[in-house]
């Protein structure tokens, strides 16, 4: 099977060696993630009190939790979009490169959040990559969701919107203006929507999207 192929004007791309790419920036951003967390250094922590220094390291439990369920969520989400699907457009293809550069991203926000602690800045920058995700998630599910000869049409308007594209930019803008009055307060926004995005009928709505985006590709 041809990787590329020409439909009238449009360049469609195979679906297995984009969702194979996909799965790959996921899986090596997810697994990065885990390098946010720091051994101690020097006589930061003994045997005896190696417990309470575990201990202290609670705002990084959150952050990992925060951004593995984000990642892993966003990765269903993905999947169920380009479940049915049989080829991908080029427009689909820009988007999804751009979505997938700013969760290769992650892990490094996650990484001085772990050094650091919950500073303000960094709990700023770190809402601010969770608000370009969501935009360009939003970008991918509408230049998907819209069939040909719908684009600008009032239907397909509306069926492009999904929680990541109307709820998400709003919380985590909302989070990034708490991140200079509470940092905490706006890391446990930004778990609250990893959390909501886990919910059933979150996920199932991702389903159901996914089956009328493939009529697209049809």
């Amino acid at each position: 099977m041809q990787s590329t192929a020409f439909v009238g004007r449009e360049i469609r791309i195979s679906k297995g060696r984009f969702e194979a790419f996909s799965d790959g920036v996921f899986a090596i951003a997810i697994t990065l993630l885990v390098l946010g967390f720091q051994a101690p250094k020097g006589n930061e922590a003994t045997a005896a009190t190696m417990g309470s220094w575990l201990l202290r390291l609670w705002p990084q439990y959150i952050v990992y939790a925060a951004t593995f369920v984000t990642i892993g969520i966003m990765w269903f989400n993905h999947y169920a979009l380009f479940h049915h699907a049989r080829h991908i457009s080029y427009g689909a293809l820009v988007a999804n490169l751009a979505l997938l550069m700013l969760i290769a991203f992650l892990p490094f926000p996650t990484l001085l959040l772990g050094q650091f602690g919950l500073v303000s800045t960094l709990l700023f920058l770190y809402s601010l990559l969770m608000v370009l995700i969501s935009v360009c998630y939003g970008a991918l599910y509408y230049v998907v969701m819209l069939q040909p000869g719908e684009q600008g049409s009032v239907g397909g308007f509306i069926r492009s919107r999904s929680a990541w594209n109307t709820l998400g930019p709003v919380v985590y803008a909302i989070a990034m203006a708490v991140s200079f009055v509470n940092p905490l307060a706006a890391l446990l926004l930004i778990l609250a929507m990893a959390v909501f995005y886990m919910l059933p009928m979150t996920v199932a709505s991702a389903l159901a999207a996914g089956a009328r985006g493939s009529t697209e590709e049809q």
